[in-house]
């Protein structure tokens, strides 16, 4: 056997406990003969974490079970740094691979080196695609996703801007490069990242918008890899948790991540954000609606 592993995966459980024995088994079943090793953590979840992971997957020696205390989000990841597999790959419990899927991205990898990370096609349960490819947020972009913003492309551009950050041409059936790709199934080059896998100070938030513009910045891109396919279930966990900490986190996290890249543009950009704020609070409280992004 190989010292060190092709892929070491990592899959984050919060409040997903239903569905996380599916993800575990996919990997048992389309593993083959791939060297991997595989850390499960669960983030201090309310409705029984490992619970219902069967007997069989918790004594598989592919698997390490973390239990963590307290919830840090995303940054549980960082303990991936310690493991020795040449890629990481970031697997959500509410996706199951197919067939294939692992070792068609490890060989995308292998021969593409200046790919940082690559995405498998994301389906749902019926088979149709899940459309969650987005180009790197930028201070424009960030506008273009304020109230006044979107009004401005949707009567003066065609809705010009927001087809293009959400790559609304983008052929599905071709490897292509998509600068900030789907969350839920994500090889990632270890050097293509730097130091650290997950920015603590945005754990839960830009976490994928941040480490694919380090991606970008370190002389790396990135790509969907079609012939790589995984049936997600949408679960989103975070649509478990209060709606105002969602909202002060998501606010929170964009100051930190405009600061992180951007602080001369942020300069200009922070009061339109506050703006921004105020107006979708008076929004709610008229309609009861939250705005779109």
């Amino acid at each position: 056997m190989k010292e060190n592993p092709d892929i070491s995966i990592v899959v984050l459980n919060y409040n997903t406990s239903d569905l996380l024995n599916g993800a575990l088994q996919s990997i048992v079943e389309t593993v083959g003969d791939l060297h991997v090793d595989v850390a499960v953590i669960d983030n201090a979840s309310t409705d029984g974490g490992f619970a219902q992971v069967s007997a069989e997957i918790k004594t598989n020696p592919l698997f390490t079970f973390i239990q963590r205390d307290k919830n840090v989000g995303w940054a549980a990841i960082n303990s991936m740094l310690a493991k020795k597999g040449r890629y990481i790959l970031t697997l959500d419990p509410d996706a199951v691979l197919h067939p294939g899927a692992l070792q068609t991205l490890l060989a995308f990898m292998d021969r593409t080196p200046k790919a940082g990370a690559a995405t498998a096609k994301l389906l749902n349960s019926d088979g149709t695609p899940q459309l969650y490819y987005r180009r790197i947020m930028t201070p424009k972009s960030a506008f273009f996703m304020t109230v006044f913003g979107r009004i401005i492309d949707k009567y003066f551009f065609g809705l010009r801007q927001f087809k293009r950050n959400r790559y609304d041409d983008l052929n599905l059936d071709v490897v292509s490069e998509v600068e900030q790709p789907a969350w839920p199934c994500l090889i990632w080059r270890r050097e293509a990242l730097g130091p650290y896998v997950v920015d603590e100070r945005i754990p839960f938030y830009f976490v994928d918008v941040d480490m694919s513009k380090r991606v970008y910045d370190n002389g790396y891109k990135i790509y969907l890899v079609p012939q790589a396919t995984i049936t997600h279930l949408k679960s989103a966990s975070f649509g478990r948790t209060n709606d105002t900490w969602r909202r002060n986190e998501y606010n929170r996290s964009i100051r930190v991540y405009m600061r992180q890249h951007y602080p001369r543009s942020y300069l200009a950009l922070a009061p339109v954000l506050a703006i921004d704020r105020m107006l979708r609070a008076a929004i709610r409280m008229l309609t009861g609606k939250e705005p779109l992004r």
